[in-house]
């Protein structure tokens, strides 16, 4: 789903205490739940995947991503799933019910890669469970899912601006409509769309690489996520992530909705 607000790339956290100062060569206690022992890095700052913030911050987040948004996300996911099917019998076929089943099946995805960022991620750091996924999974999945989720967001957003385009056409057009408003066309506006979300967040797979750090007691390696070099680069930021995000993800769609549905709005409302 969108979501909403802009997505920055995860990354993997630990709590550290920074109450009390250290020798430079001491190690580090950890204080995450199964993990009350000695991490050794290079450089243990905010860059480490031993990393970490206060319990009053983790504690948050696993109410709001390890229960509320797992949990609303199934029941989203849910809920999707028996939209596409009711909307996918013969006898329900037409052009907006196959904007709809593309609509549903793109915040499905939206759904399924929040979970996969965000609602799983949020468990460990508080409860101690998850570990193998929090330290192992996560990080080799991020570059993929992290894109994956935005370009599910993008065709979210404007399979919904297409929906409000279509009964617009509908109400305030009805004797072209049922020349435009096709199910042919209909196919054709979800895979414009399918491209352009793709091709606008190809960037986003350059935005994130795996960091590794060893975890000494248990002799393993762990890994988090970090933004890349490509993703820092000041002009990318300021040009892509800031202002084209603000204008294709927000501005565009917003006015295009508004200027819709207050037409459709006028139209009924004579």
């Amino acid at each position: 789903m969108p979501t909403p607000s802009h997505i920055k790339t995860p990354g993997a956290t630990a709590e550290t205490d920074s109450s009390q100062k250290k020798p430079k060569n001491q190690k580090t206690n950890i204080m995450d739940p199964g993990l009350n022992s000695n991490f050794t890095n290079s450089s243990l700052d905010v860059e480490s995947c031993m990393y970490s913030v206060a319990t009053h911050i983790k504690f948050y987040r696993f109410v709001t991503n390890g229960i509320l948004l797992n949990f609303l996300g199934c029941l989203g996911i849910l809920g999707n799933i028996i939209s596409m099917i009711i909307l996918s019998r013969p006898q329900m076929r037409s052009s907006i019910n196959y904007l709809l089943i593309g609509l549903a099946l793109s915040d499905t995805l939206l759904i399924i890669t929040s979970i996969l960022l965000f609602g799983l991620p949020g468990i460990f750091p508080y409860s101690g469970f998850l570990f193998n996924y929090y330290y192992y999974v996560y990080a080799h999945i991020v570059p993929v899912v992290y894109p994956l989720g935005l370009m599910a967001q993008t065709a979210s957003v404007y399979l919904t601006v297409t929906v409000s385009l279509e009964r617009f056409v509908a109400v305030c057009h009805p004797l072209r409509a049922r020349a435009l408003c096709t199910y042919g066309r209909a196919r054709a506006y979800v895979i414009c769309i399918i491209i352009f979300s793709i091709a606008y967040n190809m960037p986003r797979l350059w935005e994130s690489i795996i960091q590794k750090d060893f975890y000494e007691k248990m002799n393993v390696t762990v890994y988090c996520p970090r933004a890349s070099n490509f993703r820092n680069n000041q002009l990318y930021m300021t040009i892509y992530t800031h202002w084209l995000y603000l204008i294709f993800l927000y501005l565009l769609p917003f006015m295009s909705l508004a200027f819709l549905n207050a037409s459709i709005y006028t139209q009924v409302s004579r």
